[in-house]
């Protein structure tokens, strides 16, 4: 087991909850959901939602840009959510995103309903409908009680920490996104860390910094979507189109900014970005996740299309925070349905809806899942307990 020092973070303006006071945040993957699931089930993440409305906080990454109820952010009249046609005219969808993700405000709502308090709204879809959409995704969470950090009416705003309280303890929320995304049409209105830019690197440490002397536990979220290839052709020094300066070892890249990040003062590092999990590290009795996988995921390839079967096998983190610090951290596994029970019942754009909606994995599956988790996390010389269908890591003094 990983016995680690935690380390507090105070503040003068901070809560002060008693020293037994325990807060539960929930860490959920990254939710891409086109189509509210409420139109195919009456009880629809029936297996999750226990988990979700009973924690005092519960994050998940907003994959997806909102149009507005009035101006549709320019989508077609006949524009179908789920299958994403007829295409967006490109004056109307101004970023370089493959598959746009552009959805009603009662997908926002749905989250919210489950328990989703605390989003971050900038990765690499959130300039899917151009400002327009964020904008708009802004709205529907504002309008839902959803705290929210990572995009904004301005670049200032998008850097900005968000700031939510339970039981007398302030947590805050910094949100940046390094992804394939052009630097000069996001960086108004989207927070983003660009390799090879400095000042980028500055701004979200300060922010982290800013955070930490206004609340008593940090929430860094990445949404990191970048790899080798982002970089075919570029030489060392140079930029590719989207203004990322080449990297040889891009892995190590996003280990030296997150380490970075927990120095600066945040008290957990939790990414996302590629459809499957990665382990846990714990750096200076901190947690430092770089990929968190999805909690759900309307995916439009074929069945077996994407990377194996990680990509639909999912966690849900369940974490005990005690004075500013993760004392315990409980992972729930998650099975995506990817749909091959579904499609042979179904016409495609049915199909489509109904696929990638997650369930507690039970059994064989469960025990892969959390297996899968144990060996990742061992790489990064975290030894995690599985026990009874869930993967536990207790952090305490005394190492």
């Amino acid at each position: 087991m990983a016995w680690v020092t935690a380390l507090s973070l105070g503040c003068a303006t901070c809560g002060n909850p008693g020293p037994e006071e325990t807060i539960t945040l929930v860490i959920a993957g990254q939710s891409l959901i086109k189509v509210d699931p409420r139109q195919i089930w009456p009880n629809a993440f029936s297996g999750v939602r226990p988990f979700i409305e009973t924690a005092d906080i519960a994050f998940t990454n907003f994959e997806m840009a909102v149009a507005s109820a009035d101006t549709r952010c320019g989508l077609p009249a006949d524009y179908v959510t789920i299958t994403g046609e007829p295409p967006i005219p490109p004056e109307n969808r101004p970023g370089n995103t493959g598959g746009p993700h552009a959805v009603p405000p009662d997908v926002m709502e749905f989250l919210a309903s489950l328990g989703f308090d605390l989003m971050s709204l900038s990765n690499n879809h959130a300039w899917d409908l151009g400002e327009c959409g964020v904008l708009s995704t802004i709205e529907a969470a504002e309008s839902h009680g959803v705290t929210h950090a990572g995009t904004g009416r301005s670049a200032e705003e998008a850097l900005e920490p968000a700031y939510i309280d339970a039981q007398g303890t302030r947590f805050a929320l910094v949100a940046g996104t390094t992804s394939r995304d052009e630097r000069d049409l996001l960086s108004g209105n989207v927070n983003g860390v660009w390799t090879g830019h400095q000042d980028d690197w500055d701004r979200n440490l300060s922010a982290v910094r800013e955070a930490a002397a206004h609340a008593d536990f940090v929430i860094y979220y990445h949404h990191f979507q970048i790899d080798e290839g982002d970089f075919e052709g570029v030489g060392e020094g140079e930029r590719n189109a989207d203004g990322h300066t080449y990297v040889e070892d891009i892995a190590a890249w996003q280990e030296s900014f997150a380490r970075a990040i927990i120095d600066a003062g945040a008290s957990m590092y939790l990414g996302h970005g590629h459809r499957g999990f990665d382990g846990i590290e714990i750096y200076r009795g901190r947690p430092l996740i770089r990929q968190f996988g999805g909690l759900a995921y309307h995916a439009m390839g074929d069945i077996g299309g994407y990377p194996g079967q990680f990509a639909f096998w999912g966690l849900l983190g369940n974490l005990s925070v005690v004075d500013g610090s993760v004392k315990r951290m409980e992972f729930i596994p998650l099975m995506l349905n990817e749909g091959q029970d579904l499609i042979e019942q179904y016409d495609r754009e049915e199909f489509l809806r109904r696929r990638g909606m997650p369930e507690v994995a039970t059994g064989a599956v469960a025990d892969s899942i959390l297996m899968r988790f144990k060996e990742l996390s061992q790489r990064y010389g975290t030894d995690v307990a599985i026990a009874n269908g869930r993967a536990l890591l207790e952090l305490r003094a005394g190492g």
